[in-house]
């Protein structure tokens, strides 16, 4: 249990650093994946996503009902997609990026509701987004994530 929370609680905080880090530098993005385009090393992006996804790998996997642990499989390999893909706006780059994007969010919200029921701060990012519809799809995207992490984190150390 303590390797798992240790993981999961480095994933949730190298995310948190990285779009504090980009908020406070450059403003509120469109979407995650758009800090892509405004940070001047391009490795950040990536490596962050990359990095948060394999964290996330194990305490995942092993605090998932068998039954659907393919999902929380999903979410992993999705993430790790994202990362390997992170220039959307060319063509075929685009394509996978917006593919694995599309499964990782379903995938998240399939295992929030499979796991814990309601996804709670998934729909306060859905209700911050209705309000702030220029950066609609990041107040989903953050709503989700952060749920995500928050549930994953409950989940370990209630199974610990």
């Amino acid at each position: 249990m303590t390797i798992e929370l240790i993981a999961i609680s480095v994933s949730c905080l190298i995310m948190t650093l990285y779009l504090t880090a980009y908020i406070n530098t450059v403003g509120i993005p469109a979407s995650i994946s758009a800090t892509y385009y405004n940070t001047e090393k391009k490795w950040l992006f990536p490596s962050t996503i990359a990095t948060t996804g394999l964290c996330a790998l194990m305490p995942l996997l092993n605090n998932t009902p068998e039954s659907y642990q393919f999902v929380a499989f999903f979410i992993v390999a999705a993430t790790l997609f994202v990362a390997s893909a992170p220039a959307f706006r060319d063509d075929m780059i685009g394509k996978v990026h917006g593919v694995s994007a599309a499964v990782l969010g379903i995938c998240a919200l399939a295992w929030l509701i499979l796991t814990s029921g309601c996804p709670w701060l998934a729909i306060v990012g859905i209700c911050v987004a209705i309000i702030d519809i220029k950066h609609f799809l990041f107040w989903i995207e953050v709503g989700l994530l952060y749920n995500l992490f928050i549930d994953l984190i409950k989940i370990v150390v209630m199974n610990g």
